[in-house]
């Protein structure tokens, strides 16, 4: 199952991958940008960007996030705002509340927080 969330994801517009943060690498601090960001290390701080992030199994974010979508296969403690869509892998974990347009969890991911499902002016429960 978890391929095909990763095909979803993957099929997604704009989805090169322009920023890595190797399995090695630790990183305290805030991490702004516009690209598409791949998460296989350690950032200790917030993340916002204007693309996409994955973070991988080995993947750790002490921090909030903010971003377009999120895949999370590692590890996530902070809050999360992601206007369209936040995907657990059955190796992901996600401690924080979330504001999200859609979440998928497959089984054995785990979520641990609040959520909030946010609409857009356009969605069919806001027509007349």
């Amino acid at each position: 199952m978890f391929g095909s969330l990763k095909n979803q994801f993957d099929n997604s517009k704009g989805n090169d991958i322009e920023t890595i943060i190797g399995i090695n690498t630790i990183i305290k601090g805030e991490i702004n940008g516009s690209s598409n960001l791949r998460i296989d290390g350690t950032v200790e701080g917030s993340v916002t960007v204007s693309g996409n992030i994955i973070i991988g199994e080995n993947g750790l974010v002490k921090g909030d996030i903010v971003a377009p979508e999120l895949m999370v296969s590692g590890q996530v403690e902070g809050n999360a705002t992601i206007e369209n869509g936040l995907s657990i892998s059955s190796t992901g974990k996600l401690i924080g509340d979330v504001k999200v347009g859609s979440l998928k969890i497959e089984d054995g991911g785990i979520f641990k927080g609040r959520s909030e499902m946010t609409f857009k002016p356009s969605d069919p429960v806001f027509a007349d």
